[in-house]
């Protein structure tokens, strides 16, 4: 966004209902954002003071308001007169086709907040369109979700709010494991490296593991090991951005072999190590050992 003072932000949601409001809260609370949606308009003023007091002030705040409070259509101009001395205000407004809000109510089977009883849905929403025109006009950035997915209306929020902070991150955990154990859920991916040769049956690696460097050593000379490590980074290295862009916040991949000692450990230390040191946009990398320390 444009606005660059160091005075804590306040973002206001508000737009049509139906439009992606609740998205619209989501991600920002997932940039961080501390959000409050549909406090009574009447506690905004002292809420907004109480925030900027508190020692613990993340500095960056959300709050949803809408139609269904109605002291906010006859009072909101004033309202944002008052908070603009205390904090800086940035207002996103959602709107959407009429057609397309008649759609996502009839689907969700939610009632419109202007819906009279026995009234039209189309009507509702126009005359919600019609009361809010004075708010639109006032904000900062309007966005259109008439043909977005919530996914997408999500990478907008960040776009625009994400500046200075890291923003939201792809967490990628790399877990081994030994099939003999169960199979490792939750998982997105489950690789099976029981083709390599085993270090179990090498007398003088057996009761160590692979983070050992003579085992990991072992697993690693096998010619496959490369061939096999070669291609997984490459594969990752396609599709981490393309879950980022589709919106995911975890993405857990399970290496595994028979005990999940020896072959499935070293292959995931030294397939994070590749990967982190890919230097990915976006990617947080870790690593973990499920079965390590059970007993044989």
């Amino acid at each position: 966004m444009s606005k660059t003072t160091d005075r804590p932000l306040l973002v206001i949601v508000t737009g049509l209902s139906g439009a992606g409001k609740s998205t619209a809260i989501k991600a920002l609370e997932d940039l961080s954002f501390y959000c409050i949606d549909n406090l009574p308009f009447d506690l905004v003023d002292a809420a907004v003071d109480n925030l900027l007091k508190s020692p613990w002030s993340p500095k960056r705040y959300a709050m949803g308001m809408d139609v269904r409070d109605r002291h906010f259509l006859a009072h909101f101009s004033q309202l944002k007169k008052r908070l603009e001395h205390k904090i800086q205000i940035d207002i996103l407004f959602l709107t959407c086709a009429a057609e397309q809000l008649a759609e996502r109510f009839s689907t969700t089977r939610r009632k419109h907040p202007l819906l009279d009883s026995g009234g039209e849905l189309l009507a509702a929403i126009r005359r919600e369109m019609s009361a809010l025109q004075a708010v639109e006009q006032q904000a900062d950035v309007c966005f259109d979700s008439s043909s977005w997915s919530p996914h997408f209306l999500a990478r907008k929020i960040e776009e625009r709010y994400a500046g200075g902070i890291t923003g939201r991150q792809l967490h990628v955990t790399i877990t081994s494991f030994g099939f003999k154990n169960g199979m490792l859920k939750p998982a997105d991916t489950i690789f099976d490296v029981r083709f390599l040769r085993n270090p179990y049956f090498e007398p003088s690696l057996k009761e160590k593991t692979g983070l050992d460097p003579a085992v990991a050593a072992y697993v690693l000379a096998d010619p496959l090991s490369r061939m096999f490590l070669d291609r997984l980074v490459d594969l990752h290295k396609f599709l981490f951005p393309e879950y980022y862009k589709e919106g995911k916040h975890y993405f857990r991949i399970g290496i595994g072999c028979t005990g999940g000692k020896h072959r499935s450990v070293a292959i995931s230390e030294r397939l994070a190590a590749a990967l982190a040191a890919a230097s990915l946009p976006h990617v947080a990398m870790s690593v973990s050992h499920r079965d390590i320390d059970v007993s044989v």
